[in-house]
């Protein structure tokens, strides 16, 4: 877990400093992974790996551990990794330590305050309304945009561990939505006014107010995932079992 300094999702981090071998194949392999090119129950070996990167085994190796150890992917016996899969009853317990985590961080920026540009931007972040779709053209760009709004909010609590597991938690969300916007990109009903609420409360400094906006923006949000990843195929077709 990052604590010192202030702690930002993968998907706003800058590149790895060129030479860094290692760093560059976990960030490369990460994103692979998140973005779904790797979707989850791919196998692949170190080997695949390597040479795709044009790496030798060594820094494919370490990476590879350190994906093991953020569970995105799995070590087969004699067989290589497999990508780790999405499961509802994981994506469940994600979405609840999200909230908890969020909500109280929008809590402690409301009770500290927000400098006068951190709170003009959030106020324009906070507003995605395009296409009336989460989807489309521009999705890259406004997903960025949102995980924008979630690190003000995270890193304006003051506490460095839990703008670091804020991020944590980010990262691991990533995956799961981008996979849940592919199954359905529709844009809620309401999601915008439960963001200018979590902002209202924090530019007027209420942290119960705060923490409650921000309780039922990801309450909706775990409601939407967990309603889109529904919608899949491996979800619909499997067998049910006899409890």
């Amino acid at each position: 877990m990052r604590v010192p300094g202030r702690s930002e999702p993968d998907l706003l981090r800058e590149p790895p400093p060129i030479g860094s071998l290692m760093e560059t194949a976990y960030r490369r392999l990460k994103r692979s992974i998140i973005e779904l090119e790797r979707p989850p129950g791919l196998q692949f070996t170190e080997q695949s790996v390597a040479r795709e990167f044009g790496l030798s085994k060594t820094p494919v190796r370490e990476a590879l551990a350190r994906l093991h150890r953020d569970g995105l992917v799995t070590p087969l016996p004699r067989a290589g990794y497999v990508v780790a899969p999405v499961t509802l009853s994981d994506v469940s317990d994600l979405c609840d330590m999200r909230s908890l985590i969020q909500s109280e961080s929008a809590a402690l920026t409301a009770r500290f305050g927000l400098p006068e540009a951190h709170a003009a931007r959030l106020d324009e972040l906070c507003v995605d309304d395009e296409d009336g779709q989460l989807g489309g053209p521009h999705f890259e760009e406004r997903f960025r945009r949102n995980y924008e709004f979630e690190s003000i909010i995270a890193n304006g609590s003051r506490n460095a561990r839990l703008a670091a597991a804020a991020a944590d938690a980010l990262d691991e969300m990533e995956r799961v939505v981008r996979l849940a916007i592919r199954l359905d990109p529709s844009m809620p009903p309401g999601r915008i006014q439960e963001r200018r609420a979590i902002v209202a409360a924090i530019i007027a400094g209420a942290p119960e107010a705060a923490r409650e906006a921000m309780a039922r923006r990801t309450a909706s949000a775990r409601r939407e995932v967990l309603d889109a990843l529904t919608t899949s195929t491996a979800v619909t077709s499997a067998s049910i079992a006899i409890p």
